[in-house]
């Protein structure tokens, strides 16, 4: 009976799901947690409106594959010591929810992955 409940979750269409991107980090800011992002394979303009990610993970996973869950901000996407905002342009996967409110796309970045 619980896995069926289980399976019956999984497929609830109000459920997001995170989708996988990969791709470099152009412009970090740890204060703000914001993150200007070009996905592998698409065309964008620095300033187009959904390059923007926030970053809400509390959990990530450095070039190593060690695992934090620290509640610190990733390695890859950090600025020099005393610097919040970073331009070293990162290789990461993010794992990403999308929200649409009918306007301006958000992207919301549910975990990182240091890929360089």
């Amino acid at each position: 009976m619980g896995g069926f409940g289980a399976a019956k979750l999984a497929d609830d269409p109000h459920s997001a799901r995170p989708e996988l991107r990969v791709g470099v980090v152009t412009w970090s800011n740890e204060q703000t947690r914001s993150i200007a992002f070009e996905e592998d394979g698409t065309a964008r303009r620095p300033l187009d409106g959904d390059t923007t990610y926030s970053v809400i993970a509390e959990g990530w996973q450095d070039v190593g594959g060690t695992l934090h869950h620290d509640g610190t901000y990733p390695s890859c996407l950090a600025g020099e010591k005393g610097d919040p905002v970073s331009t070293d342009r990162h290789r990461v996967g993010l794992e990403v929810l999308r929200r649409d409110t009918g306007g301006h796309p958000e992207h919301i970045v549910v975990h990182v992955r240091c890929l360089d």
